[in-house]
């Protein structure tokens, strides 16, 4: 299930041709999408009650999640009962979907506020000393911390504030004081990164119970997935 446009739509894409086809891991039987802001998801609670599919995967963003996720606890549908994969809940969204409503369910991202490394905790007691002890760091606040300090190696390494200088001089750039550790980016421009999977905690906070032990190299529509 996803929000309804390309990026979700290109997970589940990929994610299809893994499932049934390269890593022939049992069949799709269900696939939704939803406008941006969608709220009412009861008919689809209503089909996933009958599939009873082994995992849920999900690619709803925003303000839908609230909905989703407070619906499927009240349906019944909860993290000791299903097993539920998504690609778009960071500690942000949890502060809106409450840890009540996704405890047990799991996100797959590169990075977690509980990511126990010093560069993290570092970043963390610095955020919140900035921006106050409730304050929440999910994936794409990490991503935009990283811009600008990646902007910046990329700058020096050309020697020069000329953008097609700096594009030039980007590709290998590492980034050791990332709070998710360290990364690199690639003639692409995406970063190698590690990826990881981590389990929704009552207390809104996320359990880390699953790391890429290397980089892994940023390919956003690998070749056979088409």
């Amino acid at each position: 299930v996803g929000s309804d446009y390309i990026w979700p739509r290109t997970s589940m894409k990929i994610a299809r041709k893994h499932i049934e086809t390269v890593g022939k891991l049992g069949k799709v039987v269900g696939e939704e999408y939803y406008p941006l802001g969608h709220t009412n998801f009861n008919s689809l609670i209503n089909k996933i009650k009958v599939a009873k599919p082994d995992c849920i995967f999900a690619a709803v963003v925003g303000g839908s999640n609230v909905a989703f996720y407070k619906q499927l606890k009240a349906a019944g549908i909860t993290g000791d009962k299903q097993f539920l994969l998504t690609l778009s809940v960071t500690e942000d969204e949890m502060t809106g979907v409450g840890g009540e409503n996704f405890a047990g369910f799991y996100s797959s991202m590169k990075y977690f506020q509980t990511l126990d490394n010093p560069n993290n905790k570092k970043f963390v007691e610095a955020f919140k000393a900035k921006y106050g002890k409730d304050a929440v760091i999910g994936d794409v606040t990490q991503a935009g911390y990283l811009g600008p300090w990646l902007w910046k190696a990329a700058v020096e390494k050309a020697g020069s504030f000329d953008v097609d200088k700096v594009v030039a001089a980007s590709p290998g750039i590492e980034l050791k004081t990332a709070p998710e550790g360290y990364v690199k980016l690639d003639p692409n421009h995406h970063l190698w990164s590690k990826s990881r999977i981590a389990q929704g905690q009552p207390d809104a906070t996320f359990k880390v119970v699953a790391e890429s032990p290397e980089l892994i190299k940023p390919d956003p529509f690998p070749k056979g997935y088409q």
